[in-house]
């Protein structure tokens, strides 16, 4: 697929999706694959999951700890150096344990806020100058329910998600005058993924206040992370939250 940059020129668009491995993000793989859109992701521990995804969909994965920030700018150099800058990022990345506010520790938090939200922050950066004189992109951060929604959350997670739509304004409005578009999907329970760990009773609750009555697919959340990658052509700064109507 091709993007048009500031001076109305077409070019080829690369997409690099952070947590390519988990429940969204390997549906998100997917679905750039089917748009036609050169990708390649990330992934920590999943290997197998990595491998099976690159084999089937001929994305390149790279196995990085979003933790490490020296890792992620030098992989975002990595593939500035093969000529595979991405001018779409996709930041699918995050990790909850249950953890109460008695049993979280430093190092748990510490790995929260990297993993969730730094790591954004750090790719956000270092695409900054190439997507400056690209003439513009897009940058889609998923995250959990937005600030609206009451379902309760672990405490050091709560905190990652209030950080992430804090910067997504702030980065809209500071790399909006360079045709950078940075938007926040907020994700809904889900029958995959984190959402696993919310109890029997805590789903019940969401599947009762929710205007669907049910909870969200992968798959559907993918399609508006999409939506945001590769169609949006005004909208910065924003939530989109795609929850079934809580």
């Amino acid at each position: 697929m091709t993007a048009t940059d500031g001076s109305g020129a077409s070019q080829q668009r690369f997409a690099l999706v952070l947590g390519g491995t988990g429940a969204l993000g390997s549906e998100v793989c997917r679905g750039l694959h089917a748009a036609g859109v050169p990708t390649a992701f990330t992934y920590h521990r999943n290997q197998a999951r990595a491998a099976a995804l690159q084999e089937q969909l001929g994305q390149a994965a790279h196995q990085v700890s979003l933790q490490d920030r020296a890792a992620l700018r030098a992989l975002l150099a990595k593939l500035e150096a093969a000529g595979q800058t991405p001018s779409v990022l996709i930041h699918c990345a995050a990790i909850s344990a249950g953890l109460t506010l008695q049993t979280l520790t430093d190092a748990a938090f510490d790995e929260a806020v990297a993993v969730n939200c730094s790591s954004a922050l750090v790719a956000a950066q270092e695409l900054l100058p190439r997507l400056r004189a690209r003439g513009g992109g897009d940058i889609v951060l998923c995250g959990g329910l937005d600030r609206a929604q009451s379902l309760p959350l672990p405490v050091h997670y709560a905190a990652t998600q209030g950080m992430l739509q804090t910067l997504t304004m702030a980065l809209a409005k500071e790399l909006g005058p360079a045709g950078i578009r940075i938007n926040l999907l907020a994700v809904g329970a889900l029958d995959v993924g984190l959402s696993t760990q919310l109890s029997p009773q805590q789903l019940a609750d969401y599947k009762n206040f929710s205007a669907m009555r049910r909870l969200g697919t992968a798959p559907e959340l993918a399609k508006a992370a999409l939506f945001l990658a590769l169609r949006n052509t005004y909208m910065s700064g924003k939530i989109l939250a795609v929850n079934g109507g809580i």
